[in-house]
C-alpha cells in the first residue's frame, strides 16, 4: 500500500503554481495536483509543482492516486509509452488527465515505448470516473511487443472485465491520430482498431452481470485510424436472465461535436448500448486509404448494431467509401426505437439510408442526402477487387444473422434526396410495416433513380407510400409505388456540400405542398435523461423552421426568409 503525507507548505505552494500557470482547480474536495514533463522532469522529484515535475509515464502509474486527483502534462513535450490508468474517481471528484502550459497539446506516444509498443496509448481496466482533456494521443504500432496481439491498436482502451458495474467518462477536447496495427486482421467484423474504444465484457452468469455507463465524449479530432475513430461495444450475453436487459448493454451514452476524419473504417460505432445519443459530429473520408495495407477501407460514417434507444441528429456525414456500406449513417441490424433526425450527408459512394434487418421502430426524418449512392458494379475498386454492391438511395434490407428477418416499423419521411449526375442508385425496400411519406427526390440532369426498384415481402402490405414529390429523371416503376404523388420541377442552385442549399425557396414551397399528414411514430425516451431535448414529436425541420399542421412541406424543410414566415 503506498501512503503520502503532504505538509500544508507544500498545498500552499501548489495553490500558488496553479495560479500563476493559470490551472483551475476543478473540484473544492481534498485534492493533489501532479506534473509531469519530459523536456525538464525527473521521476525522483516530488511532482508536486511546476518547478520539480516528474518526466515520465512510468512514475504516473506508481503513485497512488485517489478521488480528486489531477496529472498535468506539459504543452508542447512529447512522453513516449503508455499510460496506465489503474485508479478510479469518484461521481464527486473524478481523477483527471490533462495539460499545463502554452504550446501544443502534449502527446502520448505508445508505438514509441522501448521494447515494443503496447496495445494501448491510455489503457484503463475496471477503472472510473476519469476526465481526460487536452492531449494528443497516438498509437502507431510498428514493434512487436510479446504477449501482445499485433493485429490491433488503440488509443484510449477502457475494459470492464466483469467486476462490477463502471461510470463516469469525461472524454474532451482529445486530439486521437495515427492508431494503426503493426499487421491487418483477414476479417474486417473482426478488426477492433479504435482511436477510443469502450470494450465491456458479457455477462457468463446471471448474477453478477455488470455494465459502463454515463460515458460522455465530446469535442475531440480524431483522425488517420485503421478502422473506428469512436467505438463502443458491450458483447452480448447469451445468458436468460441478461439477455435483453439492461445489464447486457452499456447505458446512457453522449457523443457529441467531435470531428472524425480519415478513418480506414466508420468514424462511430455504438454496439450493445441502451440509451445512445449521436450529436453535432462530422464525420469526413470514412473508409479512407491512409494505410492501405493496414485499413479495413469501408466504413458508413456511423452505425448502430444490437442497441436500444439511439438518436442521431445534426450530424454531418461527407465522402464515405468502401465497396460494402459506406453511407453517411446507417442502422444495421438488431436494434430497437432508433430516431435520426436533422442529419446532412453529402458524396457518400454507399447509401443516401441504410436500414438492415431485425430492427423495431426505425424513423428516419428531416435529414438531406445529396449525390449519395453512387458506387457502380463491375468496377475496380481502388483497395482492391471488383464492385459487387451498388449505389442505392433507399436500402431497407432484411440482412442480420443468423438468419434473415425483416425489420418492424420503418418511417422514411420527409427526407430530401439529390441524385448526382451520371449516376443511378437503385431503391431496394424489403421491410414489414414500412412507410414512405412525404420525401422530395431531386435528380440532378445526367442522372436518373430507381432504373431497378427492388420490394421485398412475406406479410402484410410491402409499402406505404405517400405523397412524395419527384423531380428529374425518375424511374415510373418507383413514382407508380406512390398513392398520391407530387411531379415536380425543382433545381438547386448553390454550393453542393452545404446543407442550406437544398431548403425550398417560396415558389417550390407552395407548388410542393404535401397532402399527407402524418401521424407520427413514437420514440418512447423522448424527453428522457439523455434525451430530455429531444420532442416526441419534431417541432422543426432542418432548418429549424417551426413545422405545423398548416405547413405541410415535402421534404426536410423550407426557407424561411423567402416565405415572408416570423423567425
Amino acid at each position: 500500500m503506498k501512503i503520502r503525507a503532504i505538509g500544508l507548505t507544500k498545498k500552499v505552494t501548489n495553490l500558488l503554481a496553479l495560479i500563476v500557470f493559470g490551472v483551475v482547480m476543478p473540484n473544492a474536495v481534498a485534492q493533489s495536483n501532479y506534473f509531469v514533463s519530459s523536456s525538464s522532469g525527473d521521476d525522483e522529484n516530488n511532482g508536486l509543482t511546476v518547478s520539480n515535475p516528474w518526466a515520465s509515464l512510468s512514475r504516473v502509474r506508481k503513485e497512488a492516486l485517489r478521488p480528486g486527483d489531477t496529472v498535468y502534462f506539459k504543452s508542447g513535450d512529447r512522453f513516449n509509452g503508455q499510460l496506465v490508468i489503474d485508479e478510479s474517481g469518484t461521481a464527486a471528484a473524478p481523477i483527471h488527465f490533462t495539460a499545463y502550459g502554452e504550446g501544443d497539446l502534449p502527446i502520448i506516444d505508445g508505438a514509441e515505448m522501448s521494447g515494443g509498443a503496447p496495445l494501448a496509448a491510455v489503457l484503463v481496466i475496471d477503472q472510473d470516473h476519469l476526465e481526460l482533456s487536452k492531449l494528443n494521443i497516438r498509437n502507431f504500432r510498428k514493434k512487436k511487443r510479446d504477449g501482445v496481439a499485433d493485429i490491433d491498436a488503440y488509443g484510449i482502451l477502457v475494459n470492464n472485465t466483469g467486476k462490477r458495474n463502471l461510470r463516469g467518462y469525461n472524454f474532451h477536447d482529445l486530439v486521437v491520430e495515427e492508431i494503426f496495427p503493426i499487421q491487418a486482421r483477414q476479417s474486417f467484423n473482426k478488426t477492433s482498431v479504435s482511436g477510443i474504444r469502450f470494450e465491456t465484457w458479457p455477462a457468463k452468469a446471471k448474477k453478477p452481470s455488470y455494465n459502463t455507463g454515463d460515458i460522455y465524449i465530446h469535442d475531440n479530432f480524431l483522425r488517420h485510424t485503421a478502422r473506428f475513430g469512436i467505438a463502443l461495444r458491450h458483447g452480448a450475453s447469451y445468458v436468460k436472465g441478461v439477455t435483453g436487459t439492461a445489464s447486457d448493454y452499456d447505458i446512457d451514452v453522449r457523443i457529441v461535436n467531435n470531428r472524425c476524419e480519415d478513418t480506414g473504417g466508420s468514424c462511430v460505432l455504438i454496439n450493445g448500448v441502451w440509451n445512445g445519443l449521436l450529436e453535432k459530429n462530422s464525420f469526413i473520408r470514412s473508409g479512407a486509404m491512409v494505410e492501405p495495407k493496414l485499413s479495413v477501407n469501408r466504413g458508413s460514417g456511423a452505425w448502430f448494431f444490437r442497441s436500444k434507444n439511439i438518436v442521431a441528429q445534426r450530424n454531418m456525414a461527407i465522402g464515405s467509401r468502401g465497396h460494402n456500406d459506406s453511407a453517411g449513417m446507417h442502422v444495421d441490424f438488431g436494434n430497437e426505437n432508433v430516431l435520426v433526425q436533422y442529419n446532412f450527408s453529402y458524396n457518400n459512394e454507399g447509401y443516401g439510408t441504410e436500414i438492415l434487418g431485425k430492427n423495431k421502430n426505425v424513423i428516419w426524418r428531416h435529414n438531406i442526402s445529396v449525390h449519395d449512392g453512387t458506387r457502380r458494379v463491375g468496377v475496380k475498386r481502388p483497395e482492391g477487387g471488383i464492385s459487387k454492391f451498388p449505389g442505392k438511395t433507399i436500402f431497407v434490407s432484411d440482412y442480420s444473422k443468423p438468419n434473415r428477418i425483416q425489420s418492424e416499423g420503418v418511417y422514411i419521411y420527409n427526407n430530401t434526396y439529390v441524385i448526382a449526375s451520371r449516376s443511378n442508385p437503385l431503391i431496394e425496400i424489403n421491410g414489414r410495416d414500412t412507410h414512405l411519406w412525404n420525401n422530395l427526390f431531386v435528380v440532378d440532369d445526367g442522372g436518373s433513380l430507381g432504373t431497378k426498384v427492388t420490394l421485398g415481402w412475406r406479410v402484410g402490405k410491402a409499402l406505404d407510400m405517400q405523397s412524395n414529390a419527384f423531380s428529374g429523371n425518375v424511374s415510373p416503376n418507383f413514382i407508380r409505388l406512390d398513392s398520391k404523388p407530387v411531379l415536380a420541377a425543382i433545381r438547386f442552385d448553390g454550393e453542393p456540400d452545404k446543407a442550406e442549399t437544398y431548403a425550398l425557396d417560396s415558389a417550390q414551397f407552395e407548388t410542393n405542398r404535401a397532402s399527407f399528414v402524418i401521424n407520427h411514430p413514437r420514440f418512447p425516451a423522448s424527453g428522457k435523461g439523455i434525451f430530455s431535448h429531444v420532442t416526441a414529436e419534431p417541432e422543426f425541420d432542418i432548418f429549424y423552421n417551426a413545422i405545423s399542421s398548416s405547413l405541410d412541406v415535402i421534404g426536410a424543410g423550407y426557407r424561411k426568409k423567402d416565405l415572408g414566415l416570423q423567425p
